[in-house]
This record gives structure tokens, C-alpha cells and sequence, in this order.
């Protein structure tokens, strides 16, 4: 299916493109890389338009080849790109994978990049604000100061004007460099309509990840759902209670892109009008299907693979 029309979700964040080894072991040894595209929120847009979903993705792009890869291949996933500002004083980051004994390493390069120097002005926060979803995530306002001031001003215009906010906190402790993440993302929580957590993220900001502490902290920041999820499934706790739904095995090959994938599945979800259990189960499902191939978004899930992950899920359960 082919989504038209405008965008019911808008994303903002940092695109990347990732330099994946073709073997494992120390980059000092490894000799040649495979090229794909990443950034957390240009996969979760890449995701819900393979959903069958508008979607557009908004940032910063240097006026460089990387960035024109990017552009290329959002287009050709049918996502939004009128939003995006090409910027030739800074350049697209990128960043290189490493697999090692303890699991994959991750080097950045994106200091200085295009998209740290967004700040209010510098993005067209209408076409933002146009969609019935605004998608945001914790590592735009780690990028720079510019960058935290434009998250907030969207949050606050989203709140004001009717518009839902999705937030991923994605915590990438070396972007906030000193800081606390605590100070950056958490006056924001408030303002959230759907909230998606990792164990360690619901530790860190509501301080618990079981499903009593996190409903507590739901009601006492007025948040609207809150969802928590890892490898064995996931919960949602919202005003009607708390939902709870087991993953999906499957052999993971590369586990980077999955939590995006399993956002845009409930986003997915919650836009087709479905309850909240069933929002956790579609999304479990196109978490399981990211993490069983390699790439970043080159492994969000398409509708119809999602979709029978999901049948004979649902169909081993009768």
C-alpha cells in the first residue's frame, strides 16, 4: 500500500550514514564497509512508510554526497523530504560499527555535523507541526544547545496546538557529554503523549521499570502512555491501566534500528485506532523483524512481513 497525502507523523532528528564492516573484530583490522542509512528517527520514518503510513522527516543534511544519499533514499521509501535543509558549511555525520567479544561498539562522527547546528529558524517548524503526530527523540537536544532550544519550542507549540508528541528518550550518554540527561528530557515529559523507554531509560528518568513504579510516574507527570520495552516484550501503562505483551524469538543478527522499528509498529497502531495491547503486539513484531536482518534502516520491517509475524503470532495463541 502506497500512503498519499500529507504526513500524519513528522519527524525531526539527526541523519547518519553508517559505515557497517564487512567482518568482525578491531576497525584497525577490518578491511572494507558496507554504506547504509541510519539515524534513530529517520528509521522510524522509513518504518511507518513501509507500514503503508504519510510520513515526512525533517533536519539538517550537509550539501555533500552522503547527504544527497540520504535524501535519495528517503524518496525512495515515499517519505516526506521538504522539510530537510541542506547545509553547505557543515557536513552529514556518519558512524562506524564495531563488532567485538562484547557485542557492537558504536564510533560517532558527528560533532560539528549539519544537523547540530538546527536551531529555531533554521527548520520549518509549520510543515513540523502539521501532521497529527510530531516524532520526536532524546538525542536531537543532546546534539547542541541550538538543537535543545528547537525541541523544547516544538514541544511546547506541539502541546499547544493539538498535536500528538511521540518521544523516544534514546539516551546516548557521550552526546550529553557532562550533562545529566535528567535536566534535558525530563522537563519535557509532562507534555508527552506516548512515551517509549528502554528498562534502563525508565530507571533513569521515572526511577523504576516494573510496571507499578512506572504508572505512578505516568500519573504523577500527566504523561500520556508510557512504554517500556526490551528483548522479552514489552508494557504500556496508560489512563486505563497497564498492558502487557511478551516478544517475539528470533535470531538476532544486528540489533541496531530494532527499538526504532518497535516504535513505529505502535505508532503504526495507534494511528490505524487499535488498543493498546494491540499496539504492543505489532510492534513487537516489527522489533523481532528489524533485529533478524543486518543494516540500520535498511532492516525496518515491511507491512506485509510485520503482518504475518503477527498472524501466525496470533494464530499459535488460539
Amino acid at each position: 500500500m502506497e500512503a498519499t497525502g500529507a504526513p500524519e507523523v513528522m519527524a525531526l532528528g539527526e541523519a547518519l550514514i553508517v559505515m557497517d564492516p564487512v567482518e568482525r573484530g578491531p576497525l584497525r583490522h577490518v578491511s572494507g564497509f558496507r554504506k547504509r542509512v541510519g539515524g534513530a528517527e529517520l528509521n522510524v520514518a522509513v518504518a511507518l512508510a513501509r507500514l503503508g503510513h504519510r510520513v515526512g522527516w525533517a533536519g539538517s543534511l550537509g550539501d555533500d554526497e552522503f547527504g544527497r544519499e540520504v535524501l535519495g533514499f528517503l524518496r525512495a521509501e515515499g517519505v516526506d523530504v521538504s522539510g530537510v535543509v541542506l547545509d553547505a558549511g557543515a557536513p552529514t555525520g556518519l558512524y562506524f560499527k564495531e563488532w567485538r567479544a562484547g557485542g557492537l561498539r558504536a564510533h560517532y562522527y558527528r560533532a560539528g555535523s549539519a544537523a547540530s547546528r538546527m536551531e529555531p529558524g533554521r527548520v520549518d517548524e509549520e510543515l513540523l507541526l502539521s501532521g497529527r503526530v510530531l516524532h520526536l527523540t532524546g538525542i536531537t537536544p543532546a546534539l547542541s544547545g541550538g538543537c535543545e532550544e528547537l525541541v523544547r519550542r516544538l514541544v511546547e507549540e506541539a502541546e499547544r496546538r493539538g498535536v500528538l508528541l511521540s518521544f523516544d528518550a534514546n539516551v546516548r550518554w557521550r552526546l550529553f557529554g557532562g550533562r545529566d540527561p535528567r535536566e534535558v528530557i525530563g522537563p519535557l515529559l509532562p507534555r508527552v503523549g506516548l512515551l517509549f523507554l528502554s528498562d534502563e531509560e525508565a530507571e533513569l528518568l521515572l526511577g523504576g521499570s516494573d510496571p507499578e513504579t512506572v504508572e505512578r510516574a505516568r500519573g504523577r507527570l500527566g504523561a500520556g502512555v508510557v512504554v517500556v520495552h526490551s528483548a522479552s516484550g514489552a508494557f504500556a501503562a496508560g489512563r486505563e491501566g497497564v498492558a502487557r505483551r511478551e516478544g517475539y524469538r528470533v535470531e538476532a543478527v544486528d540489533t541496531v534500528g530494532a527499538g526504532d522499528a518497535f516504535v513505529a509498529g505502535f505508532l503504526s497502531g495507534f494511528l490505524r485506532g487499535w488498543g493498546t495491547g494491540e499496539c504492543l503486539e505489532l510492534a513487537n513484531a516489527c522489533g523481532a523483524c528489524a533485529v533478524a536482518v543486518p543494516g540500520d534502516a535498511a532492516s525496518m520491517p515491511a507491512a506485509e512481513e510485520a503482518f504475518a509475524l503477527l498472524r501466525g503470532h496470533r494464530g499459535r495463541e488460539r
